[in-house]
């Protein structure tokens, strides 16, 4: 069973987030800002990190920055998430080191496929 983090400001989105890992047998932490979601990558070392790319306060790509800067929590695989995804999206994500970006609403053979293939 892996321990999967989604961070996303919409309680819909992490409410699918954690039927989908019950679903296939992982644990969904959640957290809904960017700023929750760096504090409890640190407190509770979860295998995979789903972050939405856009977030009050600190986006999903500035939390990604964030997570590549720390050299404790560097390592852990990140997917960013967005209601609109486009070669631009996927460019950015891609230069700031996460897996790929994945749409919204989540899908799970997608979400599924991901953690799959990153751990």
């Amino acid at each position: 069973m892996s321990r999967i983090l989604f961070t996303d400001d919409d309680p819909m989105m992490l409410r699918m987030a954690g039927f989908i890992m019950k679903k296939t047998g992982n644990e969904a932490l959640t957290a809904s800002s960017g700023e929750e979601g760096l504090a409890k990558l640190k407190s509770e070392s979860p295998d995979m990190v789903f972050i939405d790319i856009e977030m009050p306060g600190m986006s999903g790509l500035e939390m990604l920055a964030q997570i590549k800067q720390d050299s404790s929590i560097a390592s852990v695989p990140v997917c960013l998430m967005s209601g609109t995804v486009t070669d631009g999206i996927k460019a950015q994500a891609a230069e700031l080191g996460a897996l790929g970006v994945i749409g919204k609403p989540l899908q799970a053979a997608e979400v599924t496929s991901v953690i799959a293939s990153a751990l």
